[in-house]
């Protein structure tokens, strides 16, 4: 069954079964794209006209006018336009499927990967009517009708017939040449590149060659392949060890002085001075662990780390965690996150007691450990008890006197300041509304900054559906909505919208609809804490 698989992926693409299962025109990247969602089908994303950046997992690209973008199943993506520039792109999610024998078999991510790799970044200005075949797809798909739904997947199938018959010149332009070259530094970082040689490798002069780079990546050919040799010398720093002379050549500078006086230039820090930092070879383990280390300047050896589930911490701290185990749900990747910490072998664990009681004689096997109380104790109780059992108590105490000078900060904007805001926190998942009040939105925004809570409020936890009607006799000032990325709650939130109910509501005809991201609004730890009230700040300004 497999090596048919490979055909159809491989070899006979065009044999395989393409059904649409979703269709979106994206004329603002408001919510729900300006955050990482996680892809659950193949999609396609077509960028027609405007600027911006699309983030591909941790890979950051500028939008490009008439090109295709592709995402797998699994990875995760977001988009960040230009403000105030018109700007039109078509999202499409679908499944693949092959015939074996009298069964229709799903196509998997890796058998598929091969196909919509060849698709990615091409130049589809050559695709007859481009336009216009997809905003009547799209026009088809909004529709009741049951033709409709017909009719969108017959437009679709034309549109993947379209992307077979693309002459070879168009999938080997010069933007997929620049994703080829960028691929190549990241595996090969440690060797000798030169800008020509790159530039001869994307077929175009040097000069060029550097233009695009920068005007695609945001960042120069000279500071990116530097960027990717200290993230690996950080790594390797981390390990403990190594010679600074080794580090450098395994890096790609053969003078040690040279390496050191970049690294100085682009940290701050010299490699001595990072390495000693890095002594305690310490790891993180569950969730809510990484925002208790970093604010009392900890960079663990190992750390709960994923572009969407923790994406702060993931866009700064990546580079310098030697091992990422995986944050994709608590406890779902348990045997794999265990295995990784027994070969990495640390020092110490700080661990959430909320693991499980397996995870938990696992991990006393592996090295000592410290297990932080997570519902016992509050977050600042926890913060003091780790900072303690590190012996950082000072940094953790001057770390709270800040946090309270930006509490009284928020205090006098969001509420001295200002008349009564009752706000309502708004879950929304499926099909479903839901009263949601966590435990960063009870401590945080309720009792320490004093906004006023549209609903009966003792101060517990609460997490239960809410119907649009008690929405409306609510009547909140603001609404701090949660809302998952994932098709179907998507699909239920733009038909919520369309609804009376909904735009008479006072949170909306006032534009007081605020998104919540899961990272920091669903975290419980010091940093995260402080990242809500700066996103706080930023809706009442």
């Amino acid at each position: 069954m497999g090596n048919n698989h490979q055909l159809c992926t491989k070899v006979n693409a065009e044999q395989c079964i393409y059904r649409l299962t979703y269709t979106e025109k994206i004329n603002n990247a408001d919510l729900p794209h300006t955050e990482q969602q996680l892809s659950d089908t193949f999609c396609l994303l077509f960028s027609i006209s405007g600027n911006g950046l699309l983030t591909l997992n941790d890979q950051r690209w500028r939008l490009k006018n008439l090109t295709l973008y592709t995402m797998m199943p699994g990875e995760t993506f977001m988009l960040k336009t230009e403000p105030y520039q018109k700007h039109e792109l078509y999202l499409f999610r679908f499944q693949m499927y092959t015939l074996q024998g009298q069964n229709i078999e799903e196509v998997s991510t890796e058998q598929a990967r091969s196909l919509l790799n060849v698709w990615q970044f091409i130049d589809i200005s050559s695709i007859e009517q481009i336009h216009s075949l997809l905003s009547d797809m799209t026009a088809e798909w909004q529709k009741p009708e049951s033709i409709s739904f017909f009719r969108s997947q017959t437009l679709f199938q034309q549109l993947i017939l379209q992307l077979f018959t693309l002459h070879k010149e168009d999938i080997c332009d010069t933007t997929h040449a620049l994703f080829k070259t960028k691929q190549y530094i990241d595996q090969h970082s440690e060797e000798p590149l030169s800008l020509t040689s790159l530039s001869h490798m994307a077929g175009i002069s040097a000069n060029h060659y550097s233009e695009l780079f920068k005007k695609h990546f945001d960042v120069s050919v000279t500071d990116y392949i530097t960027k990717k040799r200290l993230a690996r010398a950080k790594q390797l720093m981390a390990k403990g060890h190594a010679k600074l002379k080794d580090i450098a050549q395994d890096i790609g500078y053969q003078d040690p002085y040279y390496f050191s006086r970049i690294f100085k230039k682009k940290t701050g820090i010299t490699p001595s001075a990072y390495m000693k930092s890095r002594q305690r070879k310490m790891a993180a383990y569950g969730h809510s662990i990484l925002g208790q280390l970093t604010p009392i300047h900890i960079i663990p050896y190992a750390a709960p780390l994923h572009p969407k589930w923790t994406a702060h911490d993931f866009e700064h701290y990546a580079e310098e965690i030697p091992i990422h185990l995986s944050a994709h749900r608590i406890n779902e990747h348990a045997e794999a996150n265990l295995q990784q910490l027994k070969e990495a072998q640390p020092e110490l664990i700080i661990a959430n007691d909320h693991v499980t009681e397996a995870e938990k004689q696992v991990l006393k096997t592996i090295c000592p450990v410290h297990f932080v109380p997570f519902t016992q104790l509050d977050w600042r109780t926890q913060f003091r008890q780790t900072a303690l059992f590190l012996n950082e108590t000072r940094e953790a105490e001057e770390w709270l006197l800040h946090y309270e000078e930006l509490v009284n900060q928020a205090k006098k904007e969001c509420v001295i300041d200002h008349p009564p805001r009752t706000v309502l926190p708004l879950r929304i998942f499926q099909d479903q509304l839901y009263l949601s009040v966590n435990r960063t939105l009870s401590e945080v925004i309720f009792h320490d900054i004093g906004l006023l809570p549209a609903f009966q409020n003792d101060g517990q936890l609460i997490e239960k559906k809410i119907s649009i009607h008690s929405i409306q006799q609510l009547d909140p000032d603001a609404i701090f909505l949660l809302l998952h990325k994932e098709p179907k709650t998507l699909a239920f939130y733009q038909k919520l919208k369309q609804q009376e109910a909904w735009q008479n509501l006072k949170a909306v005809t006032q534009q007081a609809v605020y998104p919540l991201a899961s990272d920091p609004w669903r975290e419980y730890t010091a940093a995260s804490h402080q990242r809500v009230i700066q996103d706080l700040l930023s809706f009442f300004p």
